[in-house]
Order: structure tokens, then C-alpha cells, then sequence
């Protein structure tokens, strides 16, 4: 979903799921200060980018190793990466509802059902995997 955002805190503030961006990105910040964290802005999606691909092309917008996105009925959080030969969300399919989950996103909704552990351990495996690429 596009919106238009002149920084990561005009983003928050506009979203329809501003306490979860908000808490999402504090962690991500305090856990993960490591990664890079950006603005970007396409013509059809705006999103919180953290870290960079090994193998990142810097005109690519997509570039990210995991990024927040606010949408009209959750918060996505996009997550980039293979373990075990299949997209690394995929192997935590089993902590997740079906609903919640697309192949490379996970769609969230409420601050009360996170589970900060399993999140950790999910942008672990995507710092690990991409430590592979270079």
C-alpha cells in the first residue's frame, strides 16, 4: 500500500496500525541495531527497510532483508531469505495461522499475539542466510 510519508515517524503516525508499527520498530531498532533502517517509497507500496542484501543492487528498492509495510487490515512484515531449501517463513509455518502467513509475509494484526522470540529467531535466520550470499 502506498503512503505517502515524508520520514519512518509520518509513516507510523499514518497507519491504520500505529501502536503495532510503532512497537514493531522500536524492537526491531533495540534488537537488531545492525541493520540499516530506511524510508522507501515505489509508486505502489511504502515500507520500513532493515539491512541490506549481500548481494543488493542499490537501485533496487527491494533490497532489504526484512521490511514493515503498513496495508488497510495488518502491518506486513516481509522477510527475505531459504533455510532448508524453502523460503525461511515457511519453516515456521507451524507458529503461525494459515490466514496469517503469505510465502515471504507475515500479516500482523495484534500487539497481544506477538511473539518477540520467534521473531528474533526468524530475522536471525535471515541475517545468518544472508551472511551465505556474499
Amino acid at each position: 500500500m502506498h503512503i505517502p510519508a515524508e520520514s519512518i515517524d509520518d509513516l507510523i503516525s499514518k497507519s491504520e496500525h500505529q501502536e503495532l508499527f510503532q512497537l514493531l520498530d522500536q524492537w526491531m531498532q533495540t534488537t537488531f541495531p545492525q541493520l540499516n533502517r530506511r524510508l522507501v517509497q515505489t509508486k505502489t507500496i511504502t515500507f520500513v527497510a532493515y539491512g541490506d542484501l549481500a548481494k543488493a543492487n542499490p537501485e533496487d528498492p527491494f533490497s532489504s532483508l526484512v521490511a514493515l509495510a503498513p496495508q488497510k487490515n495488518n502491518l506486513s512484515f516481509y522477510i527475505t531469505g531459504e533455510k532448508n531449501g524453502e523460503p525461511i517463513l515457511a519453516n515456521y509455518a507451524h507458529l503461525f495461522p494459515k490466514s496469517a502467513m503469505g510465502k515471504t509475509c507475515l500479516r500482523l494484526r495484534n500487539t497481544k499475539k506477538l511473539d518477540f522470540t520467534v521473531l528474533k529467531a526468524i530475522v536471525n535466520d535471515v541475517i545468518t542466510w544472508n551472511a551465505t550470499q556474499v
